[in-house]
Parts: C-alpha cells; structure tokens; sequence
C-alpha cells in the first residue's frame, strides 16, 4: 500500500512538471524554460577505464551558453541516469537502492540558470548491481543521462577492467 501511495504522489508530482517548467519571476525579468539552442548538457568520467571496487566518477552539466536566465526542473525523475553494460541492460540507474530500481524521492526544484552559469551534478557508481549486490563484469558501459522537458541528452562510455 506504500509503494501504491508513492507511486500515485509520483504520477501527480510528474503530472504538474510541464506548469512547473514554464516561466519564472526573477526581479522585473521573466525567465522561460531552458531550450536545447541555448543550454549544452555533457557527461564525463574522470577516467576512461577503472580497475574493480573503483568507483566510476561522473559529472554531469548543464551549461547556459545563451544571453537570458532559463530554468530547468529537477525531480522526481530528473535528472534521470543509467548505466548500460554492452547488451543494453541497464545496471544503475537514479533511482536505484540496494542493487536495483527503487521508487524516486518525491520531489520537484524549478532552478534558475543565469546566462554563462553551469549546473554541475558529481556521481558516484560502485560497479554493483543486482539483488544481493554483485560487481559487474569487466567490458564496456555507457552513462547517460536525460532532463524532463529539455530536449538533450548526453552520454558517455567507459570501461571496467578486470582486476
């Protein structure tokens, strides 16, 4: 019954993001939700292989390279991150507790980005996964993140080594 009550506030929560997305008061300015055209979101890794029981550390940002303020919203599903091993499956993503997909904080942030400010979110991925929590293999994945209402991706692929 818990999980159905989180659920429902999630759906109602995700439901008021597009109202939440369109235009924010800043003094005597109005600023209007971010556009692809003038944020650039990327992702890195600080390394492109880690060796086993290093965690993988990635930034991701969001840059405002435009004239005007633009506001972006965070929560509940947003930002949303993934991990992919080399056939796709997902092995960490956001919202993710004790090996596996867990429901999201409830929760909406509508932020303001100024002109030639950037916001920056650091992660960090033990390379475990699964119920009960086992290290993934070595090989190939792939981070990617997404933001609600902005039409932008970013990604980017590293390597797990073998001890």
């Amino acid at each position: 019954m818990r999980l159905l009550a989180r659920l429902v506030v999630a759906a109602l929560v995700a439901g008021a993001v597009p109202v939440l997305s369109g235009s924010v008061l800043l003094g005597a300015q109005v600023a209007t939700s971010c556009t692809p055209a003038q944020v650039s979101l990327t992702a890195t890794t600080s390394q492109t292989v880690y060796v086993a029981r290093e965690n993988v550390l990635v930034t991701v940002a969001l840059h405002n390279h435009g004239a005007e303020a633009c506001t972006y919203v965070l929560g509940p599903t947003s930002p949303n991150y993934v991990v992919k091993d080399s056939s796709g499956a997902t092995v960490w993503g956001s919202c993710w507790f004790d090996g596996g997909p867990a429901p999201c904080a409830m929760y909406v942030l509508q932020r303001v980005l100024a002109p030639g400010a950037t916001y920056r979110d650091r992660l960090s991925w033990n390379q475990l996964s699964g119920h009960p929590e086992i290290r993934v293999p070595a090989g190939r994945y792939r981070f990617s993140v997404t933001l609600s209402g902005l039409a932008a991706r970013a990604a980017t692929t590293f390597r797990l080594a073998a001890s």
